[in-house]
């Protein structure tokens, strides 16, 4: 499989798009995330705390009718970048996704996104 087939199939895009997204210290070592997202036509502002961003950035996607839950986690580094891949599940159906980024939070971020549009149809 070439890397151009790989990407178009495991970090596609979808209705589910991330505008923008932020982490900032809570309370009890927690984070509280806060992101731009679009499904679809509509643009909403969310926020969630938890213990990390991917934990803030699942509970913000299950506030919007998109949840994801994440069975297996795997990073590594290529080239000059993070690379995430992700096996997730939604109703007992499973998608591996696939996210890159600087760092492994962004990665993380965009392979969560990833496999809210491969298991919700996006």
């Amino acid at each position: 499989m070439s890397w151009q087939h790989f990407t178009d199939e495991y970090a596609c895009g979808g209705a589910i798009r991330l505008g923008s997204w932020s982490v900032a210290p809570a309370r009890q070592d927690l984070v509280e995330c806060r992101a731009t997202i679009a499904i679809a036509d509509r643009i909403m502002s969310c926020s969630a705390v938890a213990a990390g961003p991917l934990g803030a950035m699942t509970s913000i996607l299950y506030d919007l009718g998109a949840p994801v839950q994440i069975l297996r986690l795997h990073q590594r580094e290529v080239d000059d970048a993070i690379a995430t891949f992700l096996l997730c599940e939604n109703n007992g159906r499973q998608a591996w996704a696939f996210g890159e980024g600087r760092t492994g939070d962004e990665a993380n971020i965009a392979a969560l996104i990833s496999g809210a549009n491969r298991l919700l149809g996006s």
